[in-house]
């Protein structure tokens, strides 16, 4: 989407009505969605009033970022919007709703249809990360009777192109049996029922389930819709795989996001003083872990002062024990997401994630007393410790991180904290402090016993 020609068209209205209108409807929708956070909030609302129907007017709403669909939304009547969401899907139509307060919920919901409305306030009391706040309550349902022929003639009086082609054999009060797909409805007899093509090992999720226990569930099953169920096997609605495709890649974006410590939802839409306002807290933390370092740094004075060739290789330690931490911690944050790290396997992981990284910290520890014995002790004329000191803090210094790095997500995890924030901030600035801390108290303790 040309967005320099957009904005020039926007700076000259009203006499570039018509031609913004034209450039607006034959650019790709999505595109212009994905796009509309680069302009102003009157652009905004200038471009999405010249979109030429209500189906575009769709997709640029639930497809574009936070700020920017509030921003529109703030622009339309509660009418006009409750419009809009009534020619949705239900599941988009409930995410936009619940970004709004309650006394706006209520507004659009009453000017909505009956039907639709009823739909939506039963999807809004679902978490947005569960099973039931992503699930579509529209699918095909079909009863253990039913045959061939009258499922397929049910099929194509609703002709709804859009329902997945799987089959729920449902019993009363919705109680889900099994289910079968429209091949296997083609390759039976027009007789057959229902109770006899249907597959009763039905792969089902509750309505509680997270979004990652659902995406596992259909990737291990190869499914491409999975149905939703309550507590007493009442089937509420299903979920397909673009919709669980979605969903994990804004977390995914969240938990990167998260990481560095900045947004979590739309970080290039944001303004700037909301970035910093976002950013500030987590930088907070690095600020804090500066000054114990710096305290850390005073309390050896003594013996930085004696052998100041200790502080040559300070970023040295830092780098291996700041990197060995963060390998474990993304292993371990990563196995806990998809799912391969489960309470059968977990002590197995972080022993294997401890061993490698207590490895890694003897071998480099090793190699950099060594290289320092045959090379710095004699151009610097140091003490004949300073190899061994350096290399015995490098051992232990990455040893701690290790620790820190396998076991802090799992910590987390027990604490009800995304364990995806462990591997930010957090790894950073407890292994500079740790790393520092024993470094320096290892070389001093050498070189006080000399």
């Amino acid at each position: 989407m040309p967005v320099k020609k957009i904005k020039h068209l926007i700076g000259s209205l009203p006499k570039s009505q018509p031609e913004l209108i034209k450039e607006v409807n034959t650019n790709d929708h999505f595109e212009l969605a994905r796009r509309l956070h680069q302009l102003s909030p009157e652009g905004k609302v200038h471009v999405f009033g010249s979109l030429n129907s209500n189906l575009k007017r769709q997709e640029v709403l639930y497809e574009t970022d936070l700020d920017s669909r509030l921003e529109i939304e703030s622009s339309l009547s509660s009418e006009d919007l409750a419009i809009l969401l009534s020619g949705m899907p239900e599941d988009e139509a409930t995410d936009i709703i619940q970004e709004l307060d309650l006394d706006a919920q209520k507004e659009i919901l009453s000017q909505m249809q009956v039907k639709d409305a009823v739909v939506i306030k039963d999807l809004i009391t679902y978490e947005e990360e569960t099973a039931g706040g992503l699930m579509v309550p529209k699918f095909n349902s079909v009863s253990e009777n039913q045959t061939a022929s009258e499922i397929l003639m049910q099929l194509k009086h609703e002709n709804n192109s859009d329902t997945p082609p799987y089959f729920y054999v449902v019993e009363s009060e919705n109680k889900l049996k099994g289910y079968f797909k429209l091949r296997d409805l083609l390759n039976v007899s027009t007789n057959a029922k229902a109770s006899q093509i249907m597959r009763t090992d039905t792969p089902k999720v509750l309505t509680t389930d997270s979004c990652d226990k659902v995406a596992n569930l259909m990737d291990n099953e190869h499914l491409s819709t999975i149905p939703v169920v309550d507590n007493n096997n009442t089937i509420r609605g299903i979920i397909t795989f673009d919709d669980v495709i979605r969903v994990m890649q804004d977390l995914a974006s969240e938990d990167i996001f998260t990481m560095v410590g900045t947004a979590k939802v739309d970080p290039f839409a944001k303004k700037i003083t909301s970035k910093i306002k976002v950013r500030a807290p987590w930088l907070l933390t690095t600020f804090i872990g500066g000054l114990l370092s710096a305290c850390i740094l005073n309390h050896f004075q003594a013996t930085i002062t004696d052998f100041s060739t200790v502080l040559f290789f300070i970023p040295f330690v830092l780098g291996i024990s700041g990197n060995v931490g963060l390998q474990g911690s993304t292993v371990i944050v990563r196995g806990l997401a998809t799912g391969d790290i489960q309470k059968d396997n977990i002590l197995t992981v972080v022993k294997s994630e401890l061993i490698v990284g207590i490895a890694n910290g003897i071998i480099f520890g090793f190699l950099c007393g060594f290289v320092i014995t045959l090379t710095a002790t004699p151009l610097l004329q140091t003490s004949p410790l300073l190899g061994p000191a350096v290399g015995l803090g490098i051992v232990l210094a990455v040893s701690v991180a290790a620790v820190i790095g396998s076991t802090a997500p799992i910590l987390f995890l027990r604490a009800n904290i995304d364990p995806a924030i462990s591997a930010g901030p957090f790894i950073t600035v407890t292994n500079d402090i740790a790393g520092i801390a024993i470094y320096l108290l290892t070389t001093s303790y050498i070189y006080s016993a000399i």
